[in-house]
């Protein structure tokens, strides 16, 4: 599977099995598909200036637990590696008490993602 399709299929199964956390995730516009030349030039400048950061990872989990803020995962396929960029971006998060994993394969997401929900704030 592409890394889409994994991402794609962890989203579908968060949403879910999480019903009450689904506000709570969101995706970076870093791996979006704009169009070839100027206007795609034109909108990732505007992506930029509106705040698009370098790296960011893939999803962030708006849900703190009773160690994390919240939790960041850079989603990968098959032989996928992170970038420089991406490590970077973690090692921030990872600073400022955020959880942070790079993850290979919607599968093993899932696994990590609940062990992760084993102690997240319950929503009332």
């Amino acid at each position: 599977m592409s890394e889409f399709q994994e991402q794609k299929d962890l989203v579908a199964w968060f949403k879910a099995k999480y019903p009450a956390y689904v506000k709570c995730l969101r995706l970076s516009l870093n791996g979006i598909n704009l169009p070839a030349g100027r206007r795609g030039a034109i909108m990732m400048s505007q992506c930029k200036s509106q705040g698009l950061t370098p790296g960011e990872s893939d999803l962030f989990f708006a849900i703190p637990n009773l160690i994390y803020h919240g939790l960041f995962i850079e989603m990968k396929a098959g032989k996928g590696k992170a970038t420089q960029d991406q490590i970077d971006y973690l090692a921030v998060m990872d600073n400022l008490g955020y959880r942070t994993a790079v993850i290979t394969g919607a599968e093993k997401a899932k696994q990590f993602i609940e062990d992760y929900m084993t102690t997240a704030v319950t929503i009332h």
